[in-house]
């Protein structure tokens, strides 16, 4: 999720832990420990690719965590004496983990298990950035932070992390619903794949994109809960796995393939091979496009693998999303357009 929230988070989970004992500085220091693991997008990375695949890595471990907390902890009790060495390292260690959980919720991915090295965690459950999850708990921060120690700041305060967290429980169960009426879909229209990827288009849990893959061929087709009996309609595109052969060295290639869990694609466009994360965006426009080579005089050269620009259209995008979960039928008009 994005900073904001975590910091929401942190102090939300924060002022659990020790909010009895000091309301407003247990806010404050969830806040601040809550930002932490993200401070990692400040490293500099000799590609683009490094940058994607090796953010949400250590930072974001529950192994690191564990380790780290304690220590912290040991510090914390030192300088803030207000707070005992357990209740400081069970803050910590909560708002760390939680932190790392809630981005593993989100399908960009999370390294939960560094240093050992399984696919990254990408529930794609909720998306980066959703209001209904996030403003209940800017309300109870903000209760806590102008009114410390009053019974109805400390309701509100709850009650958004109550009501944040069961969002969180929604979002998951409405996956698992779209996942399973694609299933039987693919089934009834005799569809061969691999994997799915279910996710939630931007802002929302209503509306969910899906993407099927297989070895030569991706589909993609989006799903309202709203839909009822509405006809799943799934769109066909190539996945230019020819172009693997050409590549004279797919340690990039393999590099995206594992942070992505095989949801990729390649193309070539003019004389330059390129690789695509097909799991934030929709068909044509990807946010994470990476160049790895190029085509000069029948020689493949290969190039540093940094992103290339993505053109966004942010609000007609997001007009299109607010029609679509409310008409089925809505999709067919997108793709002729």
């Amino acid at each position: 999720m994005d900073t904001v929230t975590q910091a929401l988070l942190g102090g939300a989970v924060a002022y659990a832990v020790a909010g009895r004992k000091a309301p407003r500085s247990s806010l404050l220091y969830g806040a601040f420990f809550g930002t932490l693991p993200d401070l990692d997008v400040l490293i500099q990375y000799s590609n683009d690719l490094d940058a994607m695949t090796l953010h949400r890595s250590w930072t974001h471990s529950w192994i690191v965590h564990s380790l780290l907390a304690p220590i912290i902890a040991w510090l914390m009790c030192k300088l803030v004496p207000a707070l005992d060495f357990r209740r400081w390292l069970i803050l910590i260690w909560l708002v760390w983990v939680t932190h790392s959980g809630l981005d593993a919720m989100t399908v960009y991915g999370t390294q939960l298990f560094w240093p050992f090295m399984p696919p990254p965690v990408s529930i794609g459950s909720v998306f980066i950035i959703d209001p209904l999850y996030s403003l209940p708990l800017a309300a109870g921060f903000i209760a806590v932070l102008f009114a410390a120690g009053k019974r109805l700041s400390h309701l509100i305060m709850i009650g958004s992390l109550l009501f944040s967290s069961a969002y969180l429980v929604w979002s998951f169960a409405a996956q698992q619903w779209i996942t399973q009426q694609t299933q039987q879909a693919l089934i009834e229209q005799q569809i061969e794949f691999q994997h799915i990827k279910i996710t939630p288009a931007p802002l929302n849990t209503l509306l969910w994109r899906i993407v099927v893959v297989d070895e030569a061929v991706y589909y993609e087709a989006f799903r309202s809960v709203f839909d009822g009996n509405a006809p799943f309609e799934f769109t066909s595109f190539d996945r230019g796995s020819d172009l693997t052969t050409l590549l004279p060295d797919q340690s990039n290639l393999e590099q995206i393939d594992w942070f992505t869990d095989n949801n990729f694609k390649l193309q070539q466009q003019d004389n330059i091979i390129v690789v695509t994360d097909l799991r934030m965006g929709m068909e044509p426009d990807y946010f994470f496009r990476f160049q790895l080579a190029e085509i000069r005089d029948d020689d493949v050269i290969l190039l540093a693998p940094n992103q290339l620009k993505t053109a966004r259209n942010v609000k007609q995008g997001l007009h299109w999303v607010w029609h679509r979960i409310w008409d089925a039928q809505l999709e067919t008009t997108l793709q002729q357009n």
